[in-house]
């Protein structure tokens, strides 16, 4: 049987494009930069090599990459416009669904982190527990110095791609049969 993995490193530039792309969330300049190191030996060896793209970019393409991401239960969320991956990741805490009282709170922190760093927070849901603890982290890294809050930003898209390079690229992961087909 060939995995995802196999079919990502022998697949033409293109379709390897299309499939690394959703790893970095609205930003195919980074799947573009790494793509031809490939072949990957493994899930870890392709996140490595997306968050390595990444730490190599200039800082205001870096500041670019987190404007490409949606805020928690934003304008995105409520046009429907956020990727796949993030309406996942943000439905699995209920952020799609929130009472009224959370909606204006994370609206109120979404702002005011917006104001002082000039992007959306952007935290790796996969290791969320729950609301509480979101809103607790959220207020925390509102204390942040700018620089201590890009360091921080950085290590979280990291851990996003880890986690979604393991969900497609891993052990265990499902070949879509439209891909298995075209090999």
């Amino acid at each position: 049987m060939t995995s995802t993995l196999d079919i990502l490193n022998t697949a033409p530039r293109t379709a390897a494009l299309a499939m690394i792309e959703p790893l970095v969330e609205c930003s195919p300049w980074v799947a573009a930069a790494t793509v031809d190191q490939r072949p990957f030996a493994c899930d870890e060896a392709l996140a490595r090599a997306l968050v390595e793209t990444i730490l190599r970019a200039e800082p205001g393409q870096r500041v670019a990459l987190f404007n490409a991401h949606p805020e928690l239960a934003g304008k995105e969320a409520a046009e429907g416009r956020m990727t796949e991956a993030s309406t996942g990741e943000q439905g699995r805490l209920g952020l799609l669904a929130l009472s009224a009282a959370e909606a204006s709170r994370l609206t109120r922190l979404n702002a005011t982190y917006r104001a002082r760093f000039s992007h959306p927070f952007i935290i790796a849901l996969h290791r969320v527990e729950n609301l509480r603890s979101l809103f607790a982290t959220f207020e925390r890294r509102l204390a942040a110095t700018p620089l201590e809050e890009h360091i921080t930003t950085l290590a979280e898209i990291a851990s996003v791609i880890r986690s979604r390079a393991a969900r497609a690229f891993g052990m265990g992961a499902q070949t879509p049969k439209n891909l298995a087909a075209a090999t």
